[in-house]
């Protein structure tokens, strides 16, 4: 077995413990994996290392974790997350681009919030050129998920010990030939799940932040406004005109869109077809219903959606709540890092006695375990995105 090394976030190393009782990693192609240690009572200097660092990684082989927590019981348990996790730690604030892949988009968003401590790596040159925007600050690895996840590409922070950083890059998992069976004896303990809980068929409510136009002048209407617009939508104006309009010795209300529009009141929209109304309250958000769903009746499962967002991020996250299916399953005569790769395709013939199914499905996450007596990899496989 591998000496476990730990190291500060300065690169430099702490400890050298080539005594460990197990060590399970759990990598993921497009987000960050967990790292949990086992170490004997009567290696007490960790307890001492533990204590006396809060900020440190380590590594075994090829796998690395930060360290986030331990546990004092039968025997010494640290617990890590991939260095991926470290993105959490950081908010990007706004921005726009248009016409760049997704990999420069993720790319561009870690060199804004964690270029301090990353380093970005040779452009792969994978991805397809997207438009993306946000209009708030957002934590940079929900960013970086949601922009490569759409694309199926992945991503790694690794640390590169000989110069002493963290190494950002996005890569793509290929086809492999590689054939995952009982029946071809690549396969043993192999499980297919299903799960339904989460899913909805594609509909639901979201919170959407009506966006301020700045003031607007009803009695010359300006800026020229009209109703019924679809451009109008989930915005408003402030009323800056004087609410009444002198006629010889008379004073009348101004109305535009068949309604008065007193100064210091405003101009809204809540619905999609853009019809103005008007409220003394200032409009902050309103609940809209995507109901793009093909079922109806106790068939039709709705979302409610946590959090303020604009449609296409809604219609982004609804994508996400299907029917998730996937198959786990230990390995034999193939090897994680030559026959197949995180992100890889790779054909799967599921055998269950009558039930038996094959399809290509992607590796979308690994289990590496380490003890006295085995070691091993187990990957998840997950059905490919339409």
């Amino acid at each position: 077995m591998t000496d476990v090394l730990f190291y500060g976030f300065d690169f430099n190393l702490l400890a050298d413990f080539p005594r460990v009782i197990s060590v399970n990693f759990t990598r993921n192609y497009c987000g960050y994996g967990t790292s949990e240690l086992h170490f004997s009572l009567t290696e007490t200097e960790i307890i001492t290392l533990l204590e006396e660092n809060p900020y440190m990684f380590f590594t075994m082989g090829e796998n690395s974790a930060i360290v986030t927590g331990w546990k004092i019981g039968e025997d010494i348990a640290v617990f890590g997350r991939t260095p991926e996790w470290l993105l959490t730690k950081r908010g990007v604030q706004a921005f726009s681009q248009t016409g760049a892949t997704a990999e420069e988009i993720a790319r561009h968003a870690v060199s804004m919030a964690a270029g301090d401590f990353v380093v970005l790596d040779n452009l792969a040159g994978v991805g397809t050129s997207q438009s993306y925007s946000i209009d708030k600050v957002k934590i940079l690895y929900d960013v970086v998920c949601e922009v490569l996840d759409s694309q199926n590409l992945g991503f790694r922070l690794m640390p590169d010990i000989e110069k002493k950083q963290f190494l950002f890059s996005v890569y793509s998992g290929n086809e492999s030939l590689c054939i995952i069976s009982p029946s071809n004896r690549t396969a043993y303990d192999m499980t297919y799940t299903v799960e339904k809980q989460d899913m909805v068929t594609n509909s639901g409510w979201y919170e959407q932040r009506f966006t301020n136009m700045g003031g607007w002048d009803a009695y010359n209407n300006s800026p020229s406004l009209s109703d019924n617009q679809a451009a109008n939508a989930y915005t408003f104006y402030e009323i800056t005109s004087d609410t009444y309009y002198q006629s010889g010795s008379k004073y009348y209300p101004v109305e535009r869109f068949d309604y008065a529009c007193p100064k210091g009141s405003y101009l809204y929209s809540d619905t999609p077809d853009g019809k103005w109304k008007v409220t003394n309250v200032k409009p902050d958000t309103v609940w809209v219903y995507l109901g793009t769903s093909s079922q109806s009746g106790a068939k039709r499962w709705d979302a409610v959606l946590v959090g303020t967002k604009t449609r296409a991020e809604a219609l982004l996250e609804l994508s996400k709540l299907k029917r998730e299916q996937r198959t786990e399953s230990e390995t034999k005569g193939i090897e994680f890092g030559t026959d197949y790769d995180l992100g890889d395709i790779v054909r799967v013939q599921t055998e269950f006695g009558d039930f038996k199914k094959a399809e290509k499905k992607r590796v979308t996450s690994v289990g590496i375990y380490f003890d006295i007596d085995k070691s091993g990899v187990t990957p998840i496989l997950s059905r490919l995105e339409e």
